[in-house]
């Protein structure tokens, strides 16, 4: 997605025109799913819940340059993982909207219990490991948690901050393995699919929640870089 489907982040109220008569918007919110910027382990290491793991230079560069983008727009809420990473890029970005981000349990990183700090190199030769990318439905990491679990948490904050932000635009920073199957959940695919889905850092996804159900408006956004807009 490019700098020209930015309208797709924007006030979740229409502003005139031919009203889509699918939609409920006195209920409708629109949710801004963020993975949080770049850090050093992407890629290298799976971090989990690692604590202390903290945004790289080119990261905060993403994150101001996400915020500064989003700033167009008012966010009434900016919800985060606990995770340094995602606090972080959400201090940014709700720092330039003049409001405080709001800590959740909910868009927490996947619990990969007995895998979490081990590299990719180590996984990769893990019989579990190659079990949980093939069949992520019904495959579990050691001691952690399922995916089906982590989308039930994840629906659960999304339905809590709809309901508090009802014809408001609200943004979740949160991490890869979250975003992809809430993503998948609404496109309405098996999450043992979700990896047709690139999530990329400080990305954007925005999805539209109304009473009904939600529709997906667009997947891993990212904003252009300064000068080019």
């Amino acid at each position: 997605m490019d700098e020209r489907t930015d309208a797709r982040i924007g006030p979740s109220r229409p502003k005139g025109g031919r009203k889509d008569c699918s939609c409920d918007h006195v209920s409708v919110t629109r949710l801004l799913l963020v993975r949080h910027a770049a850090a050093d382990h992407v890629g290298r290491t799976l971090a989990g819940r690692t604590a202390g793991l903290h945004l790289n230079e080119a990261g905060i560069a993403q994150a101001r340059r996400l915020a500064e983008v989003l700033a167009r727009t008012p966010l009434a809420a900016v919800y985060t993982s606990p995770l340094e990473r995602c606090r972080e890029t959400a201090g940014v970005v709700a720092g330039r909207q003049g409001i405080e981000p709001r800590i959740s349990e909910a868009f927490h990183e996947v619990d990969f219990g007995g895998w979490t700090g081990l590299s990719m190199r180590e996984l990769e030769g893990r019989a579990d490991w190659r079990e949980w990318n093939e069949a992520r439905s019904a495959a579990r990491p050691p001691g952690g948690e399922s995916m089906a679990e982590v989308v039930e948490r994840a629906l659960g904050g999304v339905a809590d901050a709809a309901a508090r932000h009802q014809r408001e635009r609200v943004a979740v920073i949160s991490h890869c393995d979250v975003i992809r199957p809430l993503l998948a959940h609404y496109l309405g695919f098996s999450i043992d699919r979700f990896f047709r889905l690139e999530i990329d850092p400080a990305s954007v996804s925005a999805v539209e929640v109304h009473a009904w159900g939600a529709r997906v408006l667009g997947v891993n956004w990212r904003p252009a870089p300064p000068g080019s807009d």
